[in-house]
């Protein structure tokens, strides 16, 4: 697995810990200005499961983020592929790989 260290930063794996300052940026409307919508406990849950369980298949995905200085969870940061038939999205899906 994948985790990535900055002088400040940590992108780690999730722990459980994380799921409570989780579900309160995800709750936070001024947080979630640029999403559909803000996101009740259990979104916010199942949110940070699949984020765990990506980066465990996959060996990346969108960490966890934490000050190094302080261990403090701040929210996450990574890769994720696509889903969405965006016109400007840089990949493309042609026989069945991504390019």
């Amino acid at each position: 697995m994948i985790e990535v260290e900055t002088q400040r930063l940590k992108l780690r794996q999730w722990h459980p810990e994380d799921r409570v300052p989780f579900r309160a940026l995800n709750a936070d409307p001024q947080v979630m200005a640029f999403f559909p919508a803000v996101l009740d406990s259990m979104c916010s849950d199942q949110m940070a499961d699949t984020c765990e369980r990506l980066i465990a298949e996959r060996g990346w995905g969108l960490w966890a983020l934490e000050l190094k200085s302080s261990g403090e969870f701040i929210g996450m940061l990574g890769l994720h592929v696509p889903t969405a038939a965006l016109p400007l999205r840089p990949v493309s899906k042609s026989a069945g790989v991504w390019r």
